[in-house]
């Protein structure tokens, strides 16, 4: 599977994700954090849970952003979404607290590479992100 952008190098390159690398991250120091998400909001008719499922999917990609001083705080971010899916632009909100510029710009810059569900016409819509540093609970 290619993805642009895993991990945050070089915005113009593509990186090759393969399963020993994607094992990798989710060996990283980060595996007791959560990238939570906090809202879905549209004034376009979208599937927010297929939404969230999108970035749920991103999860491993996200822990390559955090800070290594366990901060935690909200990437508000407002994004548009292509008729096929594909993400227009990416920009952060004022309501963003979380992380330094590197941080919030390496979330920005694996968002843009996301795909999400489609809706009839070209449509905006704003996504917040909730980044909470705690353990996760395995059930």
């Amino acid at each position: 599977m290619a993805m642009a952008l895993v991990g945050c190098p070089d915005e113009r390159a593509t990186v090759e994700v393969t399963a020993e690398a994607a094992a990798n991250v989710a060996r990283a120091p980060t595996p007791n954090m959560i990238v939570e998400v906090g809202s879905v909001r549209s004034e376009a008719a979208i599937d927010a849970e297929a939404v969230r499922a999108v970035l749920r999917d991103a999860e491993p990609a996200f822990f390559t952003c955090l800070d290594p001083d366990a901060s935690t705080g909200v990437i508000a971010l407002k994004l548009g979404i292509e008729e096929d899916g594909a993400t227009l632009d990416v920009a952060s909100l004022p309501a963003t607290t979380y992380g330094t510029d590197d941080a919030r710009a390496c979330f920005e810059r694996i968002v843009a590479a996301l795909r999400f569900p489609t809706t009839d016409s070209r449509e905006r819509f704003e996504l917040t992100l909730s980044l909470e540093v705690r353990p996760r609970h395995e059930l």
